[in-house]
């Protein structure tokens, strides 16, 4: 029995995986913007100097010759499967970092990103290390809504409440920070400087 609610968690954060391995592989084969431009949902935020309009700043972009490399390490979907994270490594020819993508699951089935952002290589922060967390250990009751973050510029909740998210500006830089509920209680899942 444990065995199979197990399963059934795992299997939860698949598809954002393959979301975001389909988005990935999409900017090899596509483009890098076309792919960006293609992944994301109608109303989507990209950090550039802060949250900004993602259609408004990805419209006039042309492809890079040699899109962005990255791949998901580790995603946490919300028990109602409506909001997931996936955050990894990412590599270009001058530098590497990690990203952070919020996803929404949208009516018709597909996951969309509302969020993309990250940083240079470990600019500060954790992500508690590069294992898929999935949903195991979420539990599907609602908790009382954790303590906003200070100066949020942009941030969501899943419907159901259990995955949490906000961007604030820290000093010259902003920090991403995700909650999820826990084994009934809040756990940091990100907590990290991008956009620095």
């Amino acid at each position: 029995m444990i065995g199979l609610l197990l399963a059934g968690e795992i299997a939860a954060s698949q598809p954002v995986e393959a979301a975001e391995r389909a988005f990935a592989s999409a900017a090899q084969t596509e483009g890098q913007w076309t792919a960006f431009r293609r992944f994301m949902a109608p109303g989507a935020l990209i950090l550039v100097d802060g949250p900004v309009d993602a259609a408004r700043f990805l419209a006039p972009l042309k492809d890079p010759r040699v899109a962005l490399m990255w791949w998901p390490a580790r995603t946490v979907t919300s028990c109602d499967g409506s909001l997931a994270l996936s955050t990894g490594p990412w590599r270009s020819a001058k530098a590497n970092g990690r990203f952070i993508t919020i996803w929404q699951r949208q009516p018709d089935g597909q996951w969309k990103w509302i969020y993309d952002g990250g940083g240079a290589d470990d600019p500060g922060g954790s992500t508690a290390g590069d294992i898929t967390f999935a949903t195991r250990g979420l539990k599907c009751r609602r908790l009382p809504a954790p303590p906003a973050a200070p100066g949020a510029l942009a941030g969501g909740a899943s419907p159901d409440g259990s995955l949490r998210w906000s961007v604030a500006r820290d000093g010259t830089s902003y920090r991403m920070r995700v909650l999820a509920s826990v084994t009934g209680r809040w756990e940091t899942v990100v907590d990290r400087i991008v956009g620095t």
